[in-house]
């Protein structure tokens, strides 16, 4: 099911954080129907304190709207953190975040 998050989100274990922005286009825009990705992802380096701030962002990806979007943010997620491990500071709880919530037990 797809999934809009406007305010960033931190992701256990790690100094990171991700949000999801909607991205709406005006009838004046000059872009075409095939080029339109209506939602942003972005992942930040957050600061280190209770609250959540941005240090700043790392990354950014436009995304269609369709009902595999959550599916591609978890798998853009995942691929991220293994690329850039350094970021990790507790495994366990990263790695209970990532987990498939879809299956059975």
């Amino acid at each position: 099911m797809p999934y809009i998050v406007t305010e960033p989100i931190r992701i256990p274990g790690t100094k990171l954080g991700y949000a999801i922005y909607p991205f709406q286009t005006h009838f004046l825009d000059r872009i075409s129907r095939r080029e339109e990705h209506p939602i942003k992802l972005y992942i930040f380096e957050l600061k280190d304190s209770n609250f959540i701030e941005v240090e700043k962002t790392l990354f950014q990806k436009d995304i269609s709207l369709s009902l595999q979007n959550a599916k591609v943010v978890d798998n853009t997620l995942k691929e991220f953190v293994i690329n850039n491990e350094k970021y990790v500071t507790d495994i366990d709880s990263m790695a209970k975040f990532f987990e498939d919530k879809t299956k059975k037990r």
